[in-house]
């Protein structure tokens, strides 16, 4: 039966408060030893018992008080902050973290974004190399089989639908990316195999992850579309993912995909007023450089980071530096077929009669403009920035696509 203490005939027997605390102080004071909190006049059950606070909690509760409007702080009252990520990894742990935050909200939803016209070009400029350079082996009777390295959340499926492939591999780094492409393949009903793989391509070689049976036959395409530049932070893993390009890549098959131009970059941060001034853009995108190198003389590690409306959000990214990428394809046994910005991918496509009609399908370019000879992209002057820079009277493309072709070497069989 639970205690009442008003059916209890002691609980209102008179007694002295005063004299009863005296006797308990006493009764402290003459012990060295601290004791709970437990009075013998309480009329209600004890559910609890009360203990001092620690120093510790003393601590936490210092930190908390911090004022940031003072200036003598002292250090313990400052907050945790948690360890710097090792370089090697920490930003692609960064890069990986974006792409896993970032909602996937559906192809009718995706129209509705504010930079809808820039996706639009981005997205015929990968169809425009899919179609030009992507080869397929002939000698297997269907389509080739397709390495796509940084996958993201499978956006390219349709594109390399048109190519009927044997057989792709999806890789990225983003788990949750990786998640939503197998998600967008198995709603895509697409008649092709295709496997995905979650790790980075510039820390690991690729069988360490993916079984050798799907390695081989080796693929005809391998395609990096704008991820590269994520991982040109050490000549270390710039070969290492050359080298999961090359190795897998069969003598004829092409190496296609799509980075920011270096030459643009430079020109744009050397066109600011003041040697300090290192970030340039407008309400659409802005780019800013940690510090100031020369073409050249930083070939790796040359850090700024990219924040893209709707799309990035201040991701740390580095300047691919052309003639060293170049020199290390041509190591690992690859020549470089085709390089172009995207304003003169733009008008080598539009010479191409499916792909001009592709672009005005996709509502790409201004049909007023192109009735008169100007072929140019449907969207803003500041949108259109965030893929070209305007110096002076000329329009430079911000980002160039590219296409290598694997050469026979000594080492292949």
């Amino acid at each position: 039966m639970a205690y009442d203490p008003l059916k209890d005939p002691d609980t209102f027997k008179s007694f002295d408060v005063h004299k009863d605390q005296a006797e308990h102080a006493s009764e402290a004071s003459s012990s060295s030893k601290p004791r709970p909190y437990a009075p013998t006049w309480r009329v209600s059950e004890p559910k609890s018992v009360a203990v001092p606070i620690t120093s510790d909690e003393i601590e936490q509760f210092k930190r908390r008080s911090r004022n940031p409007l003072r200036d003598d702080t002292q250090e313990f009252q400052l907050p945790v902050r948690r360890k710097r990520q090792d370089s090697e990894t920490g930003d692609s742990s960064m890069v990986a973290m974006h792409y896993n935050q970032r909602r996937e909200v559906g192809r009718d939803a995706r129209e509705y974004s504010p930079i809808i016209p820039l996706k639009r070009f981005n997205n015929w400029i990968k169809s425009a190399l899919i179609a030009m350079y992507a080869h397929s082996s002939g000698t297997r009777g269907k389509g080739g089989r397709v390495l796509d390295l940084g996958c993201g959340k499978g956006g390219d499926l349709r594109k390399w639908d048109r190519q009927r492939p044997a057989h792709m591999v999806m890789i990225d780094l983003a788990t949750i990316s990786v998640e939503q492409a197998q998600d967008r393949y198995k709603e895509g009903n697409y008649r092709w195999p295709a496997d995905f793989f979650t790790f980075d391509c510039f820390r690991r070689p690729l069988q360490d992850v993916v079984p050798m049976a799907l390695l081989e036959p080796k693929f005809d395409t391998v395609t990096m579309q704008f991820c590269l530049h994520y991982g040109w932070d050490t000549e270390e893993s710039a070969r290492t993912m050359l080298s999961n390009v090359s190795k897998w890549l069969r003598p004829g098959g092409t190496f296609i995909g799509t980075i920011p131009d270096e030459e643009t970059l430079f020109a744009r941060l050397d066109a600011q007023p003041e040697v300090t001034d290192l970030s340039f853009g407008n309400e659409n995108y802005r780019i800013e450089f940690e510090e100031r190198h020369e073409s050249g003389e930083k070939p790796f590690g040359n850090k700024y980071r990219f924040w893209l409306e709707d799309a990035v959000d201040d991701v740390p990214e580095y300047v691919v530096d052309w003639a060293t990428f170049e020199r290390l394809a041509k190591e690992y046994g690859m020549q470089l077929i085709y390089k172009a910005r995207f304003d003169q991918i733009l008008s080598d496509g539009y010479a191409n009669k499916n792909l001009r009609q592709l672009l005005e399908r996709m509502q790409v370019i201004d049909p007023n403009m192109a009735a008169a000879g100007i072929v140019t992209p449907a969207m803003p002057p500041a949108m259109w920035e965030a893929c070209s820079m305007y110096m002076d009277t000329d329009s430079t493309a911000l980002y160039l696509g590219f296409a290598f072709e694997r050469i026979v070497t000594d080492d292949d069989p």
